[in-house]
């Protein structure tokens, strides 16, 4: 699957194309990936913008070049002597059904994590941000709560089955009905606000008599402004993505929300920060051990919406700005058992 064009506001189908070609050679010190699921991400968007993020200087996308994406694969053919052929692996593999790698960014997938489309949720990198963002967050306090945007969609239910794991109180915000239910039901949030009920701010109001401690940010745009007064004396923003900004050249809308919420931040002592995966890969090991662990005692029940055919990925990541997806997305491209 190709770059057709640069996208021009929201996307479409045909920004997207189809294309054929011969699997590649396998170079000495290299191996070739059959991939079995592919990630369908939000942030994919602002990287096959003509300017992705709005910066001249970032190199974009190439038209012609091979959507980015990571995927969960099968090592069918191997000169690689870290890896060998059956060796099920994630990584930045793209939109195809067969990649080359040195072996660079890749990661084995550990047992125990169920599907290999886990793999690419809950104990991939949806999962290692919650993780690394409830680090940066100095971890889960007893009598804490985080407020969560973004609740429903693969980082945000994440988060939310780890502060309720580690015994936080979690309150979520998501857009309709089966989306709320869906967090308090299956993955335990202890409140949730639908932003489309007309008592929205009652809902949180509600939920949260004493403000949240931590505002884990998954949208940005407007919705950061609004969410000011809910956050306590002395809290912390913690900016994990700006999926509301990522169809909009990163704008956020026409109105100018910085001086509402630096007036927070100033009123209120908050602080605001942001955070990476990037350089954290020491936190790996201790993140797929809890995860691991997690999942075999059935403290987290995860989520994961799956696409079949390589050819309904241009749909899926429409999908995902469209309000209509619940949980990881992935795109199944071949069959493979649970692991």
């Amino acid at each position: 699957m190709t770059l057709s064009r640069y996208p021009e506001g929201r996307l479409r189908a045909d920004d997207f194309k189809i294309e054929t070609g011969a699997i590649p050679e396998v170079a000495e010190g290299s191996f070739l990936v059959r991939n079995l699921v592919v990630s369908v991400d939000p942030m994919l968007r602002i990287f096959i913008d003509r300017k992705p993020l709005g910066i001249s200087s970032m190199p974009s996308l190439p038209l012609g070049a091979t959507i980015p994406g990571a995927a969960v694969g099968e090592v069918v053919e191997s000169r690689h002597p870290d890896y060998q052929p059956g060796d099920i692996v994630e990584g930045r593999f793209g939109w195809q059904d067969h990649a080359v790698s040195n072996g660079q960014g890749v990661n084995r997938v550990p047992r125990g994590l169920g599907g290999v489309e886990n793999a690419l949720g809950i104990g991939g990198l949806p999962g290692f941000t919650a993780y690394i963002g409830l680090e940066t967050a100095g971890g889960v306090k007893p009598g804490h709560t985080f407020l969560v945007s973004g609740a429903a969609g693969a980082v945000g239910s994440a988060v939310g089955s780890l502060i309720r794991a580690r015994g936080g109180r979690a309150v979520g915000i998501v857009g309709g009905e089966d989306k709320r239910r869906y967090l308090l039901d299956e993955v335990g949030y202890d409140a949730v606000a639908d932003r489309l009920s007309p008592d929205f701010h009652a809902q949180l109001a509600q939920a949260l008599p004493n403000g949240a401690n931590v505002y884990f940010d998954n949208v940005g745009g407007p919705l950061l402004a609004e969410m000011m007064p809910y956050v306590a004396f002395g809290g912390l923003v913690l900016i994990c993505g700006l999926m509301s900004q990522y169809q909009d050249g990163g704008a956020g809308g026409d109105r100018d929300n910085l001086p509402s919420v630096l007036h927070a931040v100033m009123g209120k002592g908050i602080r605001i920060e942001s955070f990476s995966q990037y350089g954290r890969d020491a936190l790996r090991p201790a993140f797929e051990a809890e995860i691991t662990d997690l999942l075999a005692k059935r403290s987290i029940k995860p989520l994961v919406h799956i696409v079949d055919g390589l050819e309904r990925l241009p749909q899926a990541q429409i999908d995902l700005f469209e309000n209509s997806t619940t949980g990881k997305v992935v795109v199944r491209v071949a069959e493979a058992g649970a692991r």
